[in-house]
C-alpha cells in the first residue's frame, strides 16, 4: 500500500475512533462510579396542648362551668356561704394555674356597691385531690393555701396578678380543689346597698413553664 493511501485510510478510520472513545467516556461516566445515601424520613412537627375544666356545684367537668354562687335577697346580717369546686387538668404541657376575676359589676370600689361590700377568701389545695372526692359544700376541704382574699371589687383581675401553686406536669390528669367563702357584711352605708345587685366571673388560667 502507498503512502498516500495509509493516509487516506487513517483519515478514513480517525472518525471513527473518535466516536469509539467518545461512547466509551460516556460509559464510563454513567456506569463506572458506586453511590450510596442515607435519609431521615417523615419528619414532623406537633405541639402539645394545656386543658383545664372544673366541676362547679359538682357537675360534670366542663371548660365553661356554672355558677357557684346565685344568692337573692342578701340581708345585713352578716350573710356568709362556701362553695368547694375542682379544677382539671388534663393537657401534655405543664404550667402553672392561677386564679383571678373577671367582670366584676359593679367595678367602681365604692361604700354603696355591693362588690364593696361582700368579702371573698379562696383557699388552694392540691394534695390528694382526685376527680370527685372533694365535696362542694367543702365538708372534707382541708386545704389551707390561699389564693386571694379581699373585697369582691378588690380581687386579682389578671393572670400575672393572680394566685395559686397548683402546677400540673402534663404527664398525667391533675386535680386542684378550691374552697370560695364570702361574707355579705355592709358597713355603715348599709341602706346604700339595698336592691343592687353584684356579679363576677371566677378564672383559673394555665400558662406553660
Amino acid at each position: 500500500m502507498s503512502r498516500t493511501t495509509r493516509r487516506r485510510a487513517i483519515r478514513a478510520v480517525a472518525p471513527v475512533a473518535g466516536l469509539l472513545a467518545a461512547g466509551l467516556l460516556v460509559w464510563q461516566g454513567s456506569y463506572a462510579a458506586f453511590s450510596a445515601t442515607t435519609t431521615s424520613p417523615s419528619n414532623s412537627w406537633a405541639t402539645g396542648q394545656v386543658t383545664l375544666k372544673n366541676n362547679t356545684n359538682a357537675g360534670a367537668y366542663a371548660a365553661t362551668g356554672v355558677a357557684a354562687f346565685s344568692l337573692t335577697n342578701l340581708a345585713p346580717s352578716a350573710t356568709a356561704g362556701v362553695k368547694c369546686i375542682t379544677v382539671e387538668s388534663s393537657g401534655t404541657l405543664a404550667g402553672a394555674v392561677k386564679f383571678y376575676t373577671t367582670g366584676v359589676t359593679p367595678s367602681v370600689v365604692g361604700t354603696n356597691q355591693v362588690s364593696s361590700n361582700i368579702s371573698v377568701t379562696v383557699t388552694e389545695q392540691t394534695a390528694g385531690v382526685g376527680a370527685s372526692n372533694i365535696l362542694s359544700d367543702c365538708s372534707n376541704f382541708t386545704g389551707s393555701t390561699p389564693v386571694a382574699s379581699g373585697l369582691l371589687s378588690a380581687l386579682p383581675s389578671t393572670y400575672a396578678t393572680g394566685g395559686g401553686t397548683f402546677a400540673p406536669t402534663g404527664s398525667a390528669t391533675q386535680y386542684a380543689a378550691y374552697k370560695i367563702s364570702y361574707v355579705f357584711n355592709p358597713g355603715p352605708a348599709v341602706a346604700d346597698v339595698q336592691g343592687k345587685t353584684a356579679s363576677a366571673t371566677f378564672v383559673w388560667e394555665l400558662q406553660t413553664t
